[in-house]
């Protein structure tokens, strides 16, 4: 699958964050959304169900485990992968849990993030 037939959702309240790793993503070649909390996320994925979920794991209002159990409870199978610099174990563990795909952390750089691409859609069994 090449990067152009991937949809990326990527949910973060911090747009310093969210907006550069939207443009690498966009730059690689990758369709992306991007949306600054938990209930906006809920409504693109009805509106149309992307390939693959970046979601920050803290976020105001619903945070990013709550927001994965709502995805959770409509599709099992839409790859999500967490996005965290203050998970704790315990937030990884109940991710983990929920069937989360993957964990990446804000300190890494964007290319560990599309690596995780690839991982997480072929153990989903979409590539």
């Amino acid at each position: 699958m090449e990067p152009k037939d991937i949809k990326i959702l990527l949910v973060d309240d911090e747009d310093g964050f969210r907006r550069p790793m939207e443009f690498w993503l966009k730059a690689k070649g990758y369709q992306v959304t991007g949306v600054d909390n938990g209930l906006t996320a809920l409504a693109e994925i009805e509106r149309e169900r992307p390939s693959i979920v970046y979601l920050d794991m803290r976020m105001p209002g619903m945070n990013g485990i709550e927001t994965l159990t709502r995805i959770r409870a409509k599709d099992k199978a839409l790859p999500v992968i967490m996005i965290t610099s203050y998970g704790t174990p315990d937030d990884m563990k109940q991710a983990e849990a929920l069937g989360v795909s993957g964990f990446f952390r804000k300190d890494e750089d964007f290319t560990s993030a599309a690596k995780l691409i690839v991982v997480a859609m072929a153990t989903s069994n979409i590539v």
